[in-house]
């Protein structure tokens, strides 16, 4: 294993340049191919990230958050801190994800361009995460591994779809930086020096924007610099009288990562140095093993096994349909979407890896350092990610889709390792290699292609998209707020994940209103300087669907949008008196009611008798539609498309029906 600097032509060794038959040439078709493949795989990216700003993007959801704290870098609420983290709830301690980095990366374009320019950003750094993917892969293997890269890269944007292309929200934001890490690490590991100051830049980016990369990044990190320290050693054996010349130049790269290591942990040390009280680090250290609840081995290595090599695994659709959590809301052990049970998913994995230690053994044969290094580092990478799943908390909504996206990259670095070894087996000649660079290259072209249409995977913020245009409309209305303020935004008795209250708030910082929170989630969101103290203030508060439409009691509304027009209320009104007089006549019919999708509570609502008052309650409470949703209710297809048509327009109207209302601060004067 040699120490090199640039090998931006070879792929490792002198006897792997070139796969065992000579330095391949600048100029020749895979080079010429590997180059029009970068080009390709960005374009889905600048495609989806130009159809948003068409379309008028407007960040919801969590994604106000990071519109909001990106606009504050470098002003009175600099950020020294990532966003709270969901994992405080498994603890007595609010905390947040150690630093800064993301909003760092994403205050320039989103100063520049506000909305549209925060999804900017988040494109231009998976943009940036796909070059150096291709990149340090070509470093390792020539332009033929490069390509493979590129393929995989490729396929992991096609499994998240068009709109997570440019989402800033961090567990999509993350992936395609987390591919570029593994690459990082790969290189390392196979003693390319130059990749050191890289590798600690996106491991310090993954772990301080979001903790369930913390074990991984460590790991991965020491598997690299035992790698990087091997190398060196040998370089310096077989080379002593060279040894000088490299010495000097690992010296300036050192002092690089020195200054990289430096400047991305500057601004979490100070927080923990100057706050008052304990700072996010030392509430991090010591709340790391506090969590009562873990995922455990069992669950864990299904999940791992799932997303990695179960068909479809990584690839599309998995991502949308994957873990989902529906069920195991009501019964951790009940994940529908685990396609095996503990024991095959640890055969699967078992097999996975003899196929791993098997392509190893060859390279090894073959003196394919860099195939070998590959396939060291994904199984480093999937032991690491067997221990962070069997360690995962598991929250309120047990197993959480979110909390496991590293599985994907992590898969698609696993079979760009394997690819790698096969390319190094097959492509032994000049032909061979042109050949391959060719079909590797229409396979690009090919999942570009399908990654173009609009795909979204309905996970996380872009789940709520329509709500864009409800609040665009609120932004217009809020107007009205401009001579009201300072205002206390009042969250109490929000439902989880609406997505609202932080594009409400991001639009009061751009109209320059300034406004406050008083629990401590939203302190921790926000930064302490928001927080309420002795300001005399109003309260905004947010109300949805019918209750943005009725009164509130010592309030006034400002704000009100509505989900559906006139005509379209009409519908649902005429709509769901129809479907009460159908059921009432014709009776409920239901089925699999004990399949663990619905709660306790919700299955002693079902009712057995069939008046009209029980069936209005039935539909007025949602559960009719609860019910059609999980398959169990027995309908012709002529009654079964009403209900759903009443369920589009009934979601509509409760969940894009939005308004605001002032009231004073204090209780005994508002609601």
């Amino acid at each position: 294993m040699t120490l090199l600097t640039d090998r931006r032509d070879a792929p490792s060794d002198d006897a792997r340049a070139a796969v065992g038959s000579g330095v391949l040439r600048r100029g020749s078709t895979p080079d010429r191919l590997f180059a029009a493949s970068v080009v390709a795989v960005l374009i889905p990216v600048v495609v989806a990230t130009v159809r948003a700003a068409q379309r008028g993007w407007r960040p919801v959801g969590d994604n106000g958050y990071f519109l909001i704290r990106s606009r504050d870098v470098l002003t009175s609420h600099h950020p020294l801190l990532g966003t709270w983290t969901s994992a405080s709830q498994n603890t007595a301690t609010n905390f947040n994800n150690p630093g800064p980095l993301l909003f760092d990366l994403l205050a320039l374009p989103t100063k520049l361009g506000g909305s549209i320019g925060l999804a900017i950003g988040a494109a231009a750094l998976n943009g940036l995460s796909l070059v150096g993917i291709a990149l340090m892969a070509r470093r390792r293997g020539g332009p033929v591994v490069g390509m493979a890269a590129v393929l995989v890269s490729g396929l992991l944007c096609s499994s998240m779809g068009s709109e997570l292309l440019y989402d800033p929200w961090q567990p999509h934001s993350l992936l395609l930086p987390f591919l570029f890490g593994l690459t990082c690490t790969w290189a390392l590991a196979d003693g390319d020096v130059v990749a050191l100051p890289w590798a600690l830049g996106v491991g310090s980016l993954l772990v301080q924007t979001h903790l369930t990369y913390a074990v991984l990044v460590v790991a991965l990190g020491m598997w690299g610099v035992i790698g990087l320290g091997r190398a060196l050693r040998q370089a310096r054996a077989d080379d002593p009288d060279g040894w000088a010349a490299r010495r000097r130049s690992l010296r300036r790269v050192l002092v690089v990562s020195a200054v990289v290591v430096g400047l991305c942990w500057l601004q979490p040390v100070v927080e923990n140095v100057t706050a008052s009280g304990q700072g996010n680090l030392s509430r991090l250290a010591g709340n790391m093993t506090s969590a009562e609840e873990k995922v455990g081995v069992a669950d864990g290595t299904r999940v791992v096994a799932d997303v990695v090599i179960v068909p479809p695994a990584w690839l599309r659709p998995s991502f949308a349909e994957a873990l989902d959590h529906n069920t195991a809301q009501q019964d951790p052990d009940q994940i529908a979407s685990l396609d095996a049970s503990f024991p095959v998913a640890a055969m699967l994995l078992v097999g996975l890896g003899a196929l791993m230690l098997a392509a190893g053994w060859t390279a090894r044969r073959r003196r394919d350092g860099a195939a070998l290094a590959a396939l060291a580092t994904a199984g480093v990478a999937l032991g690491t990610g067997l221990v962070t799943a069997w360690l995962m908390p598991s929250g309120a909504f047990g197993i959480s889709a979110h909390q496991f996206r590293w599985l994907w990259p992590l898969g698609a670095f696993t079979a760009l390792a394997l690819l790698a070894a096969v390319i190094g087996q097959v492509a032994t000649t000049s032909h061979r290699r042109q050949v391959l660079s060719v079909a590797l290259f229409v396979g690009i072209l090919l999942v570009a292609a399908s990654t173009l249409p609009t795909y979204n995977v309905r996970a996380g913020p872009v789940a709520d998209a329509t709500a864009g245009a409800t609040m665009d409309e609120a932004a217009r209305q809020m107007v009205a707020l401009e001579d009201e303020g300072p205002l206390l935004v009042d969250t109490t008795g929000i439902r989880f994940a609406e997505p609202y209250t932080g594009p409400v708030m991001a639009e009061l910082q751009r109209r320059g209103i300034p406004f406050y929170v008083d629990s401590e989630v939203q302190v921790r969101q926000l930064g302490e300087a928001r927080r309420l103290g002795d300001e005399d203030v109003q309260r905004l508060l947010f109300r949805e669907g019918d209750g943005a439409a009725a009164p509130v009691p010592g309030a006034r509304r400002v704000v009100y949008v509505e989900g559906l027009d006139e005509t379209e209320q009409r519908e649902r009104d005429a709509r769901r008196d129809a479907i009460v007089d159908h059921l009432t006549t014709s009776g409920l019919v239901t089925r699999d009611l004990d399949d663990g999708s619905l709660l306790p509570a919700e299955r002693a609502a079902v009712p057995t008798d069939h008046d009209r008052a029980t069936i209005e309650r039935l539909v007025d409470s949602g559960l009719i539609l609860r019910l059609l949703e999980d398959d169990h209710l027995v309908l012709s297809d002529e009654w079964e498309e009403r209900l759903g048509r009443y369920q589009d327009l009934e979601d509509r109207w409760d969940f894009r029906t939005m308004g605001l209302f002032l009231a004073p601060l204090r209780a005994d004067e508002g609601p």
